[in-house]
């Protein structure tokens, strides 16, 4: 079987039929070599792994080796009726990346309610939460799920992935979001098969209207290629020196590598709206990181305890808790950010 060269393909999909052609990469340079060899995932093949993905320097430096092309659109395509794509990743551990997905995903769901009549049938979601982090991602434990994908599948070849299988390999929550996830694996992230990864967002993408990716803290070569395909990355850290420090570095690292070609936003989680003396403040965070924050969020721990807790995003627990409406607001700026983006694409 040929190889493929795009993660394009289209099979026959009446739920999909009537929406204009989108793909996630397609027209976006993935990030890594379209004759990378796909790596022996045997036990003992670690120097293979290393051989397929990394130099003969260190490893860090191998992702420094995965060139972006300077010709490439800075930013993915977009249409007026794409569906809307971003991804969260935390700056450092414990800022609540995961509970802000999924409560997202679940106020993106909510919104688009009203609107599923007039798309699909009224039993079908229209969001789909993907948890990218196969070695500590608990997508799954928030939303009380039993995650569907097997490292098998991911390990696969690219394809093997088309709607049909992303479809039937989907859980769905009762409030209306689809999660894609695997048990977690100790060096699974660093296993998998980059293209299969892009052939099944790039299928998601085709199903609903709006996915939300939760992609794990430490970089691997397929991330960049995910960050430079989604409309907005959400880059969460909270308000300390140490996390503002990082969330700094990573973004200077992620505009010199991608080259500009990532929307990426900063996101303070655990933010305390109170002023108290000698306590950093909005102001100086923007300071320390050079930029301005596109959202706050407030700390709420009786509520997001209580989410977890019960296995629910905080806003089908809670649906006027300040967390929960602090979301909304988040919301609200993605999509403001997508439409600057369909704006510049006109």
């Amino acid at each position: 079987m040929a190889k493929r060269r795009k993660f394009s393909r289209r099979r026959d999909d009446n739920r999909v039929s009537s929406k204009d052609d989108y793909a996630l990469i397609q027209d976006v340079d993935t990030g890594f070599d379209e004759d990378l060899a796909i790596p022996n995932f045997r036990d003992d093949a670690t120097e293979t792994r290393q051989a397929d993905f990394t130099s003969n320097e260190t490893e860090f430096e191998s992702v420094d080796s995965i060139e972006i092309d300077e010709k490439s659109p800075p930013l993915a395509p977009v249409k007026a009726n794409s569906p809307r794509v971003f991804a969260l990743v935390g700056a450092t551990g414990g800022v609540g990346t995961t509970s802000l997905a999924t409560q997202l995903a679940h106020e993106f769901a909510t919104s688009d309610a009203t609107n599923q009549l007039m798309k699909r049938r009224p039993a079908d979601p229209t969001v789909c939460l993907i948890d990218l982090d196969f070695e500590s991602g608990s997508c799954a434990h928030h939303l009380d799920l039993l995650p569907s994908l097997s490292l098998e599948d991911l390990c696969g070849p690219a394809e093997n992935i088309d709607t049909a299988f992303t479809q039937a390999l989907v859980s769905t929550h009762e409030c209306g979001v689809s999660l894609l996830a695997a048990p977690n694996t100790i060096g699974a992230n660093a296993r998998i098969n980059p293209h299969t990864i892009m052939a099944m967002l790039d299928a998601a993408t085709e199903l609903y209207d709006t996915v939300i990716i939760d992609l794990p803290r430490y970089r691997q070569p397929w991330t960049l290629a995910v960050m430079r395909a989604v409309d907005v990355l959400g880059v969460t850290c909270e308000l300390t020196i140490p996390s503002l420090h990082a969330t700094r570095e990573r973004l200077a690292r992620l505009a010199h590598e991608a080259n500009g070609g990532v929307n990426a936003q900063v996101i303070l989680s655990k933010y305390e709206r109170r002023s108290f003396k000698n306590t950093l403040r909005l102001a100086d965070a923007e300071t320390a990181l050079g930029r301005s924050v596109l959202s706050t969020l407030c700390l709420d721990p009786d509520t997001t305890r209580e989410a977890l807790n019960c296995g629910e995003p905080a806003g089908a627990i809670r649906p006027e808790s300040r967390f929960v409406k602090d979301v909304r607001k988040l919301a609200i700026a993605f999509r403001g950010q997508q439409a600057n983006l369909l704006s510049n694409a006109a």
